[in-house]
């Protein structure tokens, strides 16, 4: 009588046990890598575009011009290529992020946005109104000609923060300490004074 060789019933299970915990392990890591990947290259874009806004800065004496439309970073690349190409914020990139735009805010920017702390946008803007005992980041503020933001990886502009004096937006700022995910948007301050 010959035995037939192969694998009991049990034997399989456990085998498919171990893959789906394999599996549970390596999913969530693989997601977390994307969001990590995205936060590195938000960081390095807005530290591109803060080097670019400088060496603007550098040959027109002047703050660059702010926008809201969809070329709204266009004195990057044109008439003086200060960039080779318009730098996209890579949380902006989803149909989760758009939706969002449409219902909760007036403008999609899909670019990082750069807000110049300039009297010529921001006819109400203030020595006092920048007060650091308002609000711990303002002292931030005042040591810079103007931010550049992307959405995080919350993907959402709205939330509790200090004053709300934020051009309408509150200005939780993104820490990675805070968990991968959480409240807030990614910003870069490019250093100067403010023309108030």
């Amino acid at each position: 009588m010959t035995r037939s060789v192969g694998f009991t019933l049990i034997e399989l299970l456990i085998v498919v046990a171990i893959i789906g915990i394999l599996a549970a392990i390596a999913v969530p890591n693989f997601l977390n890598a994307q969001i990590r990947a995205k936060i590195s290259r938000s960081l390095s874009d807005q530290r591109t575009m803060e080097l670019a806004i400088l060496q603007y800065m550098a040959d027109v004496n002047d703050n660059p011009p702010h926008s809201h439309e969809p070329n709204q970073n266009y004195w990057l690349t044109t008439p003086v290529p200060y960039l080779s190409g318009f730098l996209y914020d890579p949380f902006q990139d989803t149909p989760v992020a758009t939706e969002r735009f449409s219902s909760d805010l007036t403008y999609h920017k899909k670019q990082h946005h750069w807000d110049p702390l300039d009297k010529r946008y921001w006819g109400g803007l203030t020595r006092e109104m920048l007060d650091p005992a308002k609000d711990p980041e303002f002292k931030f503020w005042l040591q810079s000609i103007g931010i550049i933001f992307g959405m995080g990886p919350s993907m959402k502009y709205t939330g509790a923060a200090g004053t709300g004096f934020t051009f309408g937006v509150a200005f939780v700022p993104f820490e990675a300490s805070n968990g991968l995910i959480s409240l807030g948007i990614i910003r870069r301050y490019v250093p100067g004074v403010p023309k108030l």
